[in-house]
């Protein structure tokens, strides 16, 4: 004990202890002075000194290939397989032992089960049915599409037909049974995939898998409803969502939240949502199970927490039922990722409980094929919260094939013991790791037969679980009675009470301010850090020059504009956005609690004088809400003009366009203006941001949105610059094939040249005059030949 203490050192200056030699090398019996010596310095200082010197050097040498783990040559790749990789097994005895024995149905559905499962999961997509042309783009991919692919052969076979999916609402989903990489990259159907990547780009179409579309249907969505999707990474739910939420117009009363509790995927939702173009969405960065309580003023003005009327819970899970196109579970499956995450799930419905106001809905869903991440999470969620029941699932989607909910099941231990009770386990690691929530204790008293089951082999689908929660009505507000005989209702609301401020503006905490604003201070910020949210006042100077250009009316929501900023706002602002006047106020009042990633609807972004006489250009994306606001700059135009300038990039003339708006555009000053053309019969109302110049006029939007309204009008598409490099990159690969099959075809050729030439010069078969039996007959095996002294002699077997 005296050589330890007097070998330990404590550092003041720096506050770590270290190892000296004399106890290094009792530790590890090694000489003083070896190379194994103690450092100087603590060894957490040294690696992190040596980490941060060899940060760029280690990078490069990665990417020159120098510590790289060895990779097969491309030889050793298996016929018919990509690249280096190893053929997949699409086998796993755990998971199929797991699944017999828990006989999710009859035991001869099994083989087809399992043969679904082993094949690839065809092709889905649908159409938004939000944006007033989902009608005739439906039309357009059936007739100029689908009808194509009549007799058209792919290696060999008939192409398959893109099939109606039956319980859609509307008709507007539809599934090919192909999987995504072959219509990726197949040549006979380059058209339909280039429409479907124009058209997904722009927003008109999603790529969803069928049964995902099925939660937030049954969610049952409405303009005036408060929704929080809790888990909304990637995005395609949460656009079911939006398309709901303005199912009756552009300007619903209620709003979406989006919360994703991985910062990088929240900006993949933005870049998935942003397509949609609300002014009633907002995407957060918080942990699902800790979600914040969001504070609003109600209609008493206290500040009270807000009760969502919809909330959508499709929770993190092992995702067995999505085996038919992701892969690698296939390998990584056990029962024990089921076990692990049953009391995340669990936790995070708790949350959505608690936060649902009364009357309203939640939907939890999973794709995992487990009771225990289903229906256990869901009945040990029910007995926790009393005033919360199922709802019967067969007035939803009639025509969609599903399975009742389990009642009873067993629990396996990844070790492979099984258990019926809690009660049951004796062994002392295997009660840790198995909660009694996941057994089904008091299962028939909650309705467990009301959630949903999909298998695969029903529909042809992927594997997936739903159920439909709601809370119950509360019981009648209480009343008193007064002295004079009136019935009063007791107020019993404990909330705070803070008035509400009459300015929007009052309580702005970047009003004539120019210092940078420190948010989040209270909790650890992980991820990007954001900026805070400025908004603008209507005497701002942005607002001046936005009424000069475009004679905005006073009716457009000044209050509403925001800035993403840490400066102070008469500094130019890159971009300018509008929310709703509800995702105003809970920004204003939560701004400090929550980390908001997006929100609102993009209207104006700053530009350069020479680009423009107004500093800030009109977005395509905002024009359908501006113009509603415009005095100037707005101009009806018929049909002809509206295709000329939808046409190339090369710019119309203005002297082409018709007199009428000729003279209306000829002396207007450099910058954006707006071209519609009016709703025609199933053709809505068509926005298009124009660049003007002094002698021209064009189309200032994506090829994509270009090309959308060109065929809504009937016109052909024109070719864009993905579509150019894609057929070149397919010539390429064309020429490419056709060169290496004749450089093989030469190199064979040329070695049974060698080859033949080898054998013409082997000592056995080369004979020389001296050896030569000058009686021979002709005819014989031996045949003489050449014209000097030294005669070749070949065999005829050889030759």
């Amino acid at each position: 004990l005296r050589s330890v203490r007097e070998a330990v050192v404590s550092t003041q200056s720096t506050g770590h202890y270290y190892i000296t030699n004399n106890l290094r090398s009792i530790m590890t019996d090694v000489e003083p002075g070896s190379k194994r010596e103690a450092p100087d310095t603590p060894p957490q200082q040294l690696s992190n000194r040596k980490k941060k010197k060899n940060k760029w050097k280690n990078r490069k040498e990665y990417l020159d290939g120098k510590n790289r783990p060895n990779k097969k040559p491309k030889n050793d790749a298996p016929s018919g397989v990509r690249g280096n990789w190893d053929p997949i097994v699409k086998s796993n005895e755990q998971f199929e032992t797991y699944y017999k024995a828990l006989q999710l149905f009859p035991e001869e559905e099994w083989e087809s089960f399992m043969s679904h499962m082993r094949v690839d999961l065809p092709a889905t997509f649908r159409v938004v049915n939000s944006r007033g042309d989902s009608i005739p783009l439906n039309n357009i991919m059936k007739e100029q599409h689908f009808s194509k692919l009549k007799g058209v052969l792919i290696e060999g076979e008939p192409c398959p037909i893109p099939e109606n999916i039956p319980w859609y609402p509307g008709g507007l989903a539809w599934q090919i049974d192909m999987s995504r990489p072959m219509l990726r990259h197949s040549e006979e159907l380059f058209s339909l995939h280039q429409f479907l990547v124009s058209e997904v780009e722009r927003g008109s179409i999603a790529r969803q898998e069928a049964v995902s579309m099925i939660p937030p249907l049954v969610l049952d969505v409405k303009p005036h409803h408060t929704v929080l999707d809790m888990c909304a990474a990637p995005g395609s739910k949460t656009l079911q969502l939006l398309e709901a939420l303005h199912a009756e117009g552009p300007h619903p009363t209620g709003l979406v939240i989006a919360n994703d509790g991985d910062n990088k995927r929240c900006y993949m939702l933005v870049t998935q949502t942003k397509k949609f173009n609300s002014m009633a969405f907002m995407i957060t960065n918080e942990d699902a199970t800790r979600f914040p309580n969001v504070k609003v003023f109600n209609d008493k003005g206290k500040l009270v927490s807000l009760k969502y009327d919809r909330i959508l819970c499709d929770v993190p899970c092992t995702g067995d039922g999505t085996l038919r196109k992701n892969y690698a579970i296939w390998k990584k499956w056990n029962q024990g990722q089921a076990i692990g995450i049953h009391k995340l799930q669990r936790r995070i419905l708790l949350r959505a409980m608690d936060m649902l106001a009364e009357g309203g809905r939640i939907v939890y869903s999973t794709c995992s094929l487990n009771p225990i991440e289903n229906e256990a999470t869901v009945l040990s969620a029910l007995r926790d919260r009393p005033e919360f029941r199922l709802v019967p699932s067969e007035g939803f989607l009639p025509e969609l094939k599903r399975r009742p909910g389990l009642k009873t099941w067993k629990v396996m231990h990844n070790s492979g013991t099984w258990y019926e009770k809690f009660d049951d386990i004796t062994i002392p690691h295997h009660r840790k790791s198995i909660a009694p929530t996941m057994f089904p204790t008091d299962s028939e008293n909650h309705n467990l037969e009301y959630c949903m089951r999909v298998y695969p082999h029903d529909q042809n689908t992927g594997g997936f679980f739903i159920c439909v929660i709601e809370r119950k009505e509360a019981d009648p507000e209480p009343v008193q009675i007064t002295h004079e005989g009136k019935e009063v209702p007791i107020d019993t609301d404990d909330t705070e009470d803070v008035p509400k401020p009459d300015d929007p503006f009052k309580d702005n905490i970047h009003k004539n301010t120019n210092v940078l604003v420190d948010k989040m201070t209270w909790k650890t910020y992980h991820g990007y850090r954001e900026d805070p949210y400025l908004f603008l006042e209507p005497d701002s100077e942005a607002f001046k020059t936005l009424k000069e250009w475009y004679q905005l009316s006073d009716s457009f929501p000044y209050g509403n504009i925001f800035a993403r900023s840490k400066t102070v706002e008469t500094q130019k602002q890159r971009n300018l956005s509008v929310a709703c006047s509800r995702l105003r106020d809970i920004i204003q009042q939560n701004e400090n609690k929550i980390k908001i990633i997006n929100c609102g609807l993009r209207l104006f972004s700053y530009c350069k004088e020479n680009f423009s006489k107004c500093p800030y250009r009109l977005l395509q994306e905002g024009a359908h809400f501006t113009s509603k606001y415009m005095g100037a700059k707005l101009f009806e135009v018929s049909l002809e003009d509206m295709i000329k300038v939808l046409g190339p990039d090369t710019g119309v003339p203005k002297h082409t366009l018709k007199p009428d708006l000729f003279e209306k555009v000829k002396d207007l000053p450099t910058g954006i203006i707006v071209f519609y053309l009016p709703a025609s019969g199933i053709v809505p109302t068509i926005y298009s941001c124009v660049y003007s110049t002094e002698n021209g006029v064009k189309a200032y939007i994506t090829e994509d949105e270009k090309n959308h309204f060109r065929l809504i009008l009937g016109q052909e598409p024109l070719m864009t610059k993905r579509e150019l490099k894609k057929l070149e990159a397919m010539e390429n690969h064309r020429k490419k094939k056709i060169e290496t099959a004749a450089r093989i075809a030469l190199e064979i050729a040329e070695k049974e040249n060698e080859d033949s030439k080898t054998s013409s010069d082997s000592p056995d078969n080369a004979l020389t005059a001296e050896n030569v039996d000058e009686t021979a007959p002709l005819g014989n095996e031996n045949t003489v030949g050449g014209e000097f002294g030294a005669e070749e002699v070949v065999s005829t077997q050889s030759t």
